[in-house]
């Protein structure tokens, strides 16, 4: 993860923790379905940012290290999740976490594999995972049947010049198929939603990575924005779906 990556979200912690979906406690059960997933295992959240998928193991009771090299995204979920004793928050990378060698039963990366160097996590991964451990990767992905992120979708494509570039989109299956390497791939995919105001709508389109930080290209797109906001919303609100896809090896 290079140093522009690191930074992209440190001035958007505040939106990133407010407006960022969730991830469906489902993906809890799934997990013991599908790779055994329990209590005792070890795991390691890597891009963990303000903690919303680390949240789902500490309340599964799992120790669990929270490796996020940006500042002000640890530090929001080290005050988050302080009370909690199974935590350890990690000043480092997915390409070097700093972990002991084969202690990890678990690697999960929520809505971050795509900013990693795949090469070297591979080989850091391969590292840190104890024998018969599990990789376990996810994204809220906007659902592409919806009408609203059909039109949302091609908006950012218009207006964001950056945005192609640094979508997670840019990965797909074959991809991943790639990465996991001899290990077999699982794929479950989970609805998940968000219901927002013009307001909360705003805040959800700036925590992006991608959206522009000056103002004077900002008020243009807060402007469209609105128009598209209004074009969808019942009663003042939008139902922002997702599709939440897990990739499991």
């Amino acid at each position: 993860m290079n140093k522009n990556s690191i930074e992209r979200f440190t001035d958007r912690v505040v939106d990133y923790e407010k407006f960022r979906p969730s991830y469906p406690k489902e993906i809890i059960q799934v997990l013991r379905e599908k790779i055994g997933l329990d209590k005792t295992w070890l795991v390691a959240d890597l891009g963990s940012g303000t903690g919303l998928s680390t949240q789902l193991f500490l309340e599964n009771g799992n120790d669990v290290f929270a490796v996020e090299p940006n500042r002000e995204m640890r530090e929001s979920l080290i005050h988050h999740f302080k009370t909690h004793r199974n935590l350890i928050a990690l000043n480092a990378t997915a390409e070097n976490t700093s972990i002991e060698t084969g202690c990890v039963d678990l690697i999960f990366a929520g809505q971050s594999f795509h900013w990693f160097d795949r090469k070297e996590c591979q080989a850091e991964f391969n590292r840190i995972l104890a024998k018969n451990g599990h990789i376990v990767l996810v994204w809220n992905q906007r659902d592409p049947e919806d009408a609203f992120q059909k039109e949302y979708e091609q908006f950012l494509l218009n207006h964001i010049p950056s945005y192609q570039s640094v979508s997670h989109k840019n990965i797909g299956d074959d991809d991943l198929r790639l990465f996991f390497d001899s290990r077999p791939m699982t794929k479950v995919s989970l609805p998940n939603q968000q219901v927002f105001d013009l307001r909360s709508f705003l805040g959800r389109v700036r925590s992006s990575s991608y959206f522009p930080k000056e103002q004077d290209e900002c008020k243009n797109l807060y402007d469209d924005l609105r128009l598209l906001f209004e074009k969808y919303a019942i009663s003042d609100r939008i139902v922002f779906k997702y599709v939440t896809e897990i990739y499991m090896s």
